[in-house]
């Protein structure tokens, strides 16, 4: 989640998940590694694929992380550069929005199982079991079920560092569906600065939970202006589309509006009735 950046620690949450704590003056080796600013190339690249390549950033293994918390490879972006999805029904002027690749159910009700790898504190798996039942209770057309190993959906951990900009880097997302199928997991950070954030069930759940919903095909909240990371800058609608989910609002001009998909994080791990009703349009 998001959330990428964190408010004040960057998320995704951002991350999607952008929010902001300084770096002090000497960086320990916990925050390591740092992504880097993109060349003038790697911009047109990132700018060709869709994306805002004002929000992106070079990783410390090659790739590209995206809104704060969508980890892509170049191969990936190469893959977007001037789609036109067929189905992109409205573009950069509503909120809630979906990819145009969602999850195939084959017309029924589809089961993705879960897994988290080992190493996390207990908390964390708390987290997880609160996350999938947010999911769960809604009845929709999908499933999750969390095993033991080897998940559709698998949660693994590493160090991520910071931003170049400072911001602590709290998860990322493996992308969005492909082939009908879920994204196959993300990353959270285990550097000092995410952990502190995410310190108790809640807050895993509500970062784990907006991490699936990328998984899922859910786009941020705020993709048109990142409004939850103090920004005013439009996502793109890139080759995995921007898809208003109809009926949902279309004036999210608060950076406390309480969304599960918020590109930076909030604070809070419940699900708004708008994102209730996100995922039952859906799924």
């Amino acid at each position: 989640m998001r959330k990428f950046l964190i408010p004040l620690l960057v998320i995704a949450v951002s991350i999607v998940v952008a929010i902001g704590c300084k770096k002090s003056g000497s960086s320990s080796s916990d925050e390591e590694p740092v992504t880097t600013p993109l060349t003038q190339e790697e911009r047109a690249m990132v700018a060709a694929a869709g994306f805002d390549a004002g929000w992106s950033e070079k990783t410390a293994d090659g790739n590209y992380l995206i809104e704060g918390d969508i980890l892509l490879t170049k191969a990936q972006l190469q893959s977007m550069a001037g789609a036109a999805p067929s189905h992109e029904y409205v573009i950069g002027n509503e909120e809630h929005y979906r990819t145009t690749n969602v999850v195939n159910t084959g017309g029924g009700v589809r089961t993705i199982t879960v897994s988290l790898s080992s190493g996390f504190p207990a908390h964390y798996s708390a987290g997880l079991d609160l996350a999938l039942a947010h999911y769960n209770t809604l009845n929709l057309n999908i499933r999750f079920q969390r095993v033991s190993s080897g998940g559709e959906i698998h949660i693994s951990g590493a160090n991520l560092g910071r931003s170049f900009g400072g911001g602590c880097i709290l998860g990322q997302s493996a992308g969005f569906p492909t082939g009908g199928n879920p994204a196959p997991g993300f990353t959270l950070s285990t550097n000092k600065c995410a952990t502190n954030y995410l310190s108790t069930a809640a807050k895993a759940d509500e970062v784990m939970a907006h991490e699936i919903g990328h998984a899922i095909g859910f786009r941020h909240t705020d993709y048109m202006n990142r409004i939850s990371c103090g920004q005013n800058s439009n996502e793109g609608a890139a080759g995995v589309g921007a898809v208003h989910i109809t009926g949902t609002i279309t004036t999210v001009t608060s950076g406390n509006y309480n969304s599960w998909m918020m590109a930076c994080v909030n604070g809070s791990n419940s699900f708004s009735a708008e994102d209730n009703l996100a995922l039952q349009t859906v799924y």
